[in-house]
């Protein structure tokens, strides 16, 4: 079974960028996998600097560098794993797209995020929403001026 489900990935994989010629049809595709990105990319992200930044530490500030840590990996990551899925996916769709406004799109959607939830005074709970917004952001960025590769 694990076997068929491989060979049929790679068909899929191999096969993708033969349905879609335009732009515009690989938008939904792009946008599902940066959010996918983007919440792959958060938790890596939390994870690796909460780590980095409370190794050596002891007592409190520990805790003060854990914190600090997981919310500027969960950005970053966030930005990161959301521009990363939408250009991987644009580019299997044989799409050409603007990568420099992918990666500003994906911050401002992550910023978006933010500030709603620090306008609100519940950003813990707004936290969830960002990678779908970064990628909301990345895929309108990086469909700025997209050709198809012939």
């Amino acid at each position: 079974m694990q076997r068929m489900m491989v060979v049929a990935l790679a068909l899929v994989l191999a096969g993708v960028s033969a349905f879609a010629v335009q732009p515009e049809d690989a938008v939904l595709p792009e946008f599902l996998a940066g959010t996918l990105g983007g919440y792959a990319g958060a938790v890596i992200g939390a994870y690796t600097l909460s780590w980095a930044f409370a190794s050596g530490a002891t007592g409190w500030d520990v805790l003060a560098r854990v914190i600090f840590g997981a919310f500027l990996g969960f950005t970053g990551g966030t930005v990161v794993g959301s521009s990363l899925g939408v250009i991987v996916a644009g580019s299997l769709f044989g799409i050409d797209g603007n990568i420099g406004l992918c990666f500003l799109g994906a911050a401002a959607g992550t910023g978006v995020a933010l500030g709603i939830g620090i306008s609100l005074q519940i950003p813990e709970n707004v936290l969830p929403f960002a990678p779908p917004l970064a990628a909301a952001g990345a895929t309108a960025g990086f469909n700025v001026g997209a050709k198809a590769r012939e």
